[in-house]
């Protein structure tokens, strides 16, 4: 008997021993661990409690052994039901059925003492117990027909547990342990075929999801070996145009998919793939349809076990279209709209290859003379249609290796690579110019078009994109001075006179509001008497350090920038100042003649803050002069008249400044409302020759003839002096007679005139 029950222990811990090493092939699965322990301790404890405890056993020996089967019998039950809520999914009261099942051990442990059979029916009890609540939570929850059938055999464990006392006190009754050997047997077969099931459903569940996941994939997948095709989703079939995989397993799909160019680099990454589980190798290239088409196809090849054996799997991007939109953006980036040529993006990353490398090359700037003619008058529609025009025939008569680009509204640059010498570019630009002596026909108008285009070379004349391209502009600004279709090359004096520029429209402001412009007089002299009969006032800009800026750099500056304004207005201020101050220690205001540009007109409030200052002063109007050149006054007519007739009438003195120069200087005499009209020093000059004695003759008459006070400017020499002054001239002005001085100069000279 005591060797079936024995049998019977050491076949549930080989069932327990079997289910172990099921969970550690696959340790998802946490039930199965813990049903195998259960396996093994039931075993240990039936043997220690039953098999080899002989009957009339006592003393110490004796209770630790029915401690050690009681520990392992409740442990065995905790293991069994924590299992079954694991299969289940339920969350496990672990702390309440440990104390439950400890107590239990416990109260066997005890019995134990008192009377064997007494523990074995407690034992028998909580078996009992334990395996009918796993049979309920196994076999009469959701699921299949294997886990009614252990819900079964676990109800049979639990009736044979408990009938086992009812057949012999100690539970040795052959019918009982050999119930218990079937039952336990079945228990365990039942639990590890019930563990292997779910095992292979979840698997096959997995698989159906992925297969699933992979069909219905935006992203290709494709698995090959050796060339040929093993399977392929329909995101894959759909990009290369196959309609089933059957089609794609009979193509060849190397030769029919991949450019020839590409089937190399193809080749060799399958190998990389194929020889390295590890292998992740990303990708990306030009590939074919199979109807012809042109793909670009992005890609990720890694290492895969298919049927056995390592094969290449492609995770597949058709990004075509995204290529195609890149394609576009970097077209729309790189060419002008309008025109189709290459825009300046893409001029400036031709000048940046070039210039990194040594060869010589010429970069010609072109702009459309008086374009914006064009457009205002025949519009903008017009205006596109001619620069379409321009640039197609241009594309179509320069030479193969000129690059021709559209920088601007109405600038083109054309690169000719390999031009070594002045020479060659010449020859070049003097073509291009020669392609404009016929008119264009656009928009039903017959045009002629010319161009101004400066002329670079590299690397003399700028060794980076950004230098040559401003040594191009420079050139090109100074052509725009010359007449019809014309060209200049670069010196490096253009670029100092723009630096030079530059600076000074820069510094300009800061001058104005730090007070380092300022004011000298030069003086003028009645003619014949040489006495001093007034001053000009003429702007010096000089800087903290010393040093001045020409006049002729910073006033055409201020015209520039609009700075022009402020600038008259701080002369005005500075003069009508210096005139108080003199009339307060000389009690003499002398006439200061100020120059104003035509661009302070265009303040319609200009007169009357002239007259504001010197009405503020406790000035005489007269105290004044405004000088007005010719050609100024010519420009801006329609501001400069009404202002200066204002000023007359208030009793301001108004000089034409610069005569002689201008192609309207009799009509200008007639128009303007002047009291004094200046000769240039152009016409005085040449005295005393008898020619340039005629010319002044007549204009002096004419200045007579019409009340004007004539000065003369630039007196140089005594014979010029008493030509003008035998001429007719009133006012005699130049370093002859004396030189522009400070202010306290000036109040000196003032002085010594009034003494």
């Amino acid at each position: 008997m005591d060797s079936l029950i024995l049998i019977s222990s050491c076949l549930d811990v080989l069932m327990g021993a079997a289910m172990l090493v099921l969970w550690r092939i696959d340790r998802r699965y946490v039930y199965v661990r813990l049903w195998g322990w259960s396996a093994v301790l039931l075993g240990t404890g039936l043997a220690l409690g039953v098999a080899l405890v002989p009957v009339e056993m006592q003393g110490p020996r004796a209770d630790i052994q029915a401690l050690a089967a009681s520990l392992a019998v409740t442990s065995s039950l905790y293991l069994l039901m924590a299992g079954a809520h694991a299969y289940r999914g339920l969350p496990w009261p672990h702390r309440r059925w440990a104390a439950a099942l400890g107590l239990a051990m416990l109260l066997i442990a005890g019995l134990s003492r008192v009377q064997l059979s007494h523990a074995v029916i407690a034992a028998a009890i909580v078996l009992a117990v334990g395996n009918w609540l796993c049979a309920g939570w196994i076999g009469l929850g959701a699921g299949g027909s294997g886990e009614r059938v252990v819900g079964l055999i676990l109800l049979a464990s639990g009736t044979v547990h408990a009938i086992g006392p009812l057949l012999d006190p100690l539970s040795r009754s052959p019918i009982t342990h050999a119930l218990g050997l079937l039952v336990q047997t079945l228990l365990c077969l039942g639990l590890i075929l019930l563990s292997v099931a779910r095992a292979h459903r979840e698997v096959r569940e997995q698989a159906d999801r992925f297969s699933r996941l992979a069909e219905h994939s935006l992203q290709g997948l494709a698995v090959l070996r050796g060339g040929r095709l093993l399977y392929a989703n329909r995101a894959a079939l759909a990009i290369f145009g196959y309609a089933e995989l059957g089609q794609a397993q009979r193509a060849d799909l190397h030769r029919e998919l991949v450019p020839p160019d590409l089937q190399p680099a193809a080749e060799q990454r399958h190998a990389q793939v194929m020889a390295r589980a590890d292998a992740r190798v990303e990708w990306e290239g030009p590939r074919l349809s199979h109807d012809g088409r042109s793909l670009y196809v992005r890609g990720l090849s890694s290492q895969i076990e298919w049927d056995g054996a390592p094969a290449e799997l492609q995770a597949l991007i058709d990004d075509t279209a995204r290529q195609h939109a890149i394609q576009a953006l970097r077209r729309q980036a790189l060419h002008d709209e309008l025109t189709g040529l290459p825009n300046r993006n893409f001029a400036v990353e031709q000048l940046q290859r070039l210039t990194a490398r040594s060869d010589p090359f010429a970069l010609i700037s072109a702009d459309v003379d008086r374009f914006q003619l064009i457009n205002e008058t025949l519009g903008h529609e017009l205006g596109d249609e001619l620069l379409r025009a321009l640039g197609e025939r241009l594309c179509r008569e320069l030479p193969a290796q000129a690059m021709l680009a559209r920088l601007g509204e109405d600038q083109f640059i054309v690169l000719l690579e390999g031009m070594a010498d002045a020479a060659g570019a010449q020859r070049e630009v003097e073509r291009m110019l020669a392609l404009l002596e016929q008119p264009f026909s656009v928009g039903g108008q017959v045009l002629f078009v010319h161009l101004s285009a400066g002329v670079a070379l590299y690397p003399q004349d700028g060794r980076d994109a950004p230098s040559l391209l401003r040594a191009a502009d420079s050139a090109m600004h100074r052509a725009k001075a010359l007449p019809g279709n014309s060209y200049v090359f670069f010196d490096k004096g253009m670029n100092r006179a723009a630096r030079a520029r530059l600076q000074a429209e820069q510094a300009l402001a800061q001058a104005i509001q730090a007070g380092e412009i300022l004011l000298e007089y030069q003086p003028k002299f009645r003619a014949g008497t040489r006495r001093l009969c007034g001053f000009e006032a003429l702007a010096r800009w000089q800087r903290p350090d010393g040093t001045r800026v020409s006049p002729a750099e910073f006033v055409p500056a201020a015209e520039r920038t609009g700075q022009i304004k402020g600038l008259g207005e701080l002369i005005l201020q500075t003069a009508v100042a210096q005139l108080r101050d003199w009339h307060a220690r000389y009690a003499a205001v002398p006439t200061v003649a100020v120059n104003v540009s035509p661009l302070q007109f265009e303040d319609a409030d200009f007169a009357q803050q002239v007259l504001r200052m010197l009405d503020q002063a406790g000035l005489p109007h007269a105290a004044i002069e405004i000088e007005i050149t010719e050609t100024a006054a010519i420009g801006h007519l329609g501001h400069v008249l009404p202002q200066l007739e204002r000023l007359k009438r208030a009793g301001v003195l108004c000089s034409l400044d610069d005569f002689g120069t201008g192609q309207s200087s009799l009509t200008m005499l007639r128009k303007l409302p002047i009291s004094t009209m200046k000769l240039d020093r152009s016409m005085v000059e040449p005295l005393p020759r008898a020619d340039a004695a005629a010319v002044l003759r007549a204009t002096c008459a004419l200045g007579h003839s019409l009340g004007l006070e004539i000065v003369a400017e630039g007196v140089e020499t005594e014979d010029q002096a008493q030509a003008l002054e035998a001429l007719g001239c009133t006012q005699l002005q130049g370093f002859h007679l004396g030189r522009p001085l400070s202010a306290a100069a000036a109040g000196e000279l003032l002085a010594q005139a009034r003494s």
